[in-house]
This record gives structure tokens, sequence and C-alpha cells, in this order.
């Protein structure tokens, strides 16, 4: 439990600063150097950072609707854990 706990916690910090970048505008022409529709074969390596470790984190490469499907499974459970946590029903305890 602990464990997706932690997981799902890293997924969604990375993904904030990964869906904020943009890319440059091209001068030349003036629009953006990156096609409109994203390549879902992409390969994007991002380091993740392992907690309870000093040697830091590892490497990991996935497709970029890998990362999308990880970052949607992260937040549904999230959303379901905060579901059940705060039905009126549970006793707290």
């Amino acid at each position: 439990m602990m464990k997706s706990l932690v997981i799902a916690a890293s997924l969604l910090a990375l993904a904030a600063p990964v869906g904020a970048q943009t890319a440059p505008a091209d001068p030349a022409t003036g629009q953006s150097s990156t096609p409109k529709a994203k390549d879902p074969n992409r390969m994007i390596c991002e380091k993740v950072e392992e907690i309870g470790t000093r040697l830091g984190g590892r490497k990991v490469c996935r497709t970029s609707a890998e990362w999308d499907a990880a970052r949607r499974a992260a937040k549904g459970q999230v959303d379901d854990w905060q579901r059940q946590l705060t039905s009126p029903g549970k006793p707290a305890g």
C-alpha cells in the first residue's frame, strides 16, 4: 500500500514539470517546432527519484503513450484513496 502511494505521488510530481514544457517557436515561421499531435511512440526518458536511498534515482524510458497511461493510473489511484477516506459512511480510525 505504501509503495503504491509513493509511486503514485512520484508520478504525479513528475507530471507537472513535463506537461508545462513547450517547444520554442521557430523564428523564421513563427510556428512551434513540434507538431500539434504528439507521436505516441516517441520515447521519453526521465529520472525517477527513489525515496530512501542516497544513490539518487534511476532512468526510466517509456513511450509517450505509456507515460500518459501511467499518469492516468496514478491519478485514478489517488482519486480512489481520497474518495475512500472522505466517504461519509466510514468511521475514522
